[in-house]
């Protein structure tokens, strides 16, 4: 006997009507601008994939190209959509109506595209440190965060990821979790491609939620067979000459796993702090323990935000650090926006990155 298909529920109903509702604005244009209503079928068609796939939308099996083609052209038409009371204001003020929406059309497939094909930007900053010897002042940590290795990026582009890193010749490379998306299936791929780290005094890590959601057990004896420290609640001295560097790291938060007083049990007196957090919401924990710099990552900033103020993001949900350099007494906090997705891979105002955190003495 065949089986009734599912009904739609109200989660599935809200996301056929929020996609409608974003490309109403750019398919009207469209369709005015031609004369012709292919605008409005090439939009269904392009939403179709997805729409296939409402009970795991960000997870179907449609091919990764098309995946792109659809995230990439909703995010075009909410650009689209956001522009057009500026667009509507220059029509007023004078301006010739056909430059403007061609303008506006220009700008919305340029975000669009970028949002699903931009790669990460390499963020550079210098943080002055108390405590710092002499040896360690230029001291530099590289860091890669929430890779979510899956779907949506292979183990391939980890391993460009690596590259770029490695080309900078660091002293020290963090990697603050988020590895996965989920499942065992992309566990061993970005265990090799993050196996190919280079750093002087090696390659650390942490682990975030994500990376429980399969065996975590499993997933650090992958990563340490590829040659990465992993900090589960403890720390390691690291040592150039005479001076220390103590570099700990705290286990996942959302699993209740972290410890920070055990990651911080083996602090030698006066010597300063490097702590990688995944979750930034640990910050005043570390600053309550005197922790110079701690390295986090997690909220992705957001991944939709409003390019150029740090903050309005959709990062806000989850953390009061959604993104960048924070400080609070002696204590610093950088939270990395990550290099890839979770959920849709698209990202809007909220580049991915990679960074070079460079140690000076305070």
């Amino acid at each position: 006997m065949s089986r009734a298909p599912p009904s739609l529920g109200r989660l599935q109903v809200l996301t056929i009507l929020f996609v409608a509702l974003i490309q109403l604005p750019a398919v009207l244009w469209a369709c005015v601008v031609t004369h012709s209503p292919l605008p409005a079928l090439g939009a269904v068609l392009v939403s179709l994939p997805y729409l296939r796939h409402l009970q795991t939308p960000w997870q179907s099996t449609s091919p990764a190209r098309m995946a792109y083609l659809t995230l990439g052209w909703w995010t075009a038409c909410l650009v689209f959509g956001v522009l057009l009371l500026p667009a509507s204001l220059a029509i007023h003020a004078g301006l010739p109506r056909a430059w403007v929406w061609g303008a506006c059309g220009v700008l919305a497939l340029a975000a669009g595209a970028h949002s699903v094909l931009g790669r990460p930007r390499l963020r550079r900053l210098e943080v002055r440190v108390e405590g710092l010897a002499p040896e360690l002042d230029g001291y530099r940590i590289g860091q890669i965060s929430d890779v979510h290795c899956g779907p949506y990026v292979p183990e391939s582009r980890v391993a460009t990821w690596v590259a770029r890193l490695n080309a900078l010749d660091v002293d020290l490379m963090s990697v603050t979790g988020d590895l996965i998306t989920q499942g065992s299936s992309h566990v061993e791929a970005v265990s090799r491609a993050l196996g190919g780290l280079r750093a002087r005094d090696g390659v650390f890590a942490c682990m975030g939620n994500h990376d429980y959601f399969t065996d975590g057990e499993r997933f650090v004896h992958s990563l340490e067979r590829h040659g990465l420290t992993v900090l589960r609640n403890r720390g390691v001295v690291v040592e150039r000459g005479n001076a220390r560097l103590y570099v700990a790291g705290v286990d996942d938060t959302w699993t209740s796993r972290h410890d920070l007083r055990r990651a911080l049990a083996a602090r030698p007196d006066g010597v300063p702090t490097v702590l990688l957090a995944h979750d930034p919401n640990l910050f005043p924990q570390a600053q309550a323990h005197q922790v110079e710099l701690t390295l986090s990552g997690h909220t992705h900033g957001g991944q939709l935000a409003v390019p150029g103020v740090r903050g309005l993001s959709l990062a806000r949900f989850i953390s009061r650090w959604t993104a960048g350099l924070y400080r609070q007494g002696r204590s610093w906090l950088y939270v990395n926006r990550g290099a890839g997705t979770t959920g849709p891979p698209v990202r809007l105002g909220a580049p991915a990155e990679l960074a070079i955190i460079t140690l000076r003495r305070a």
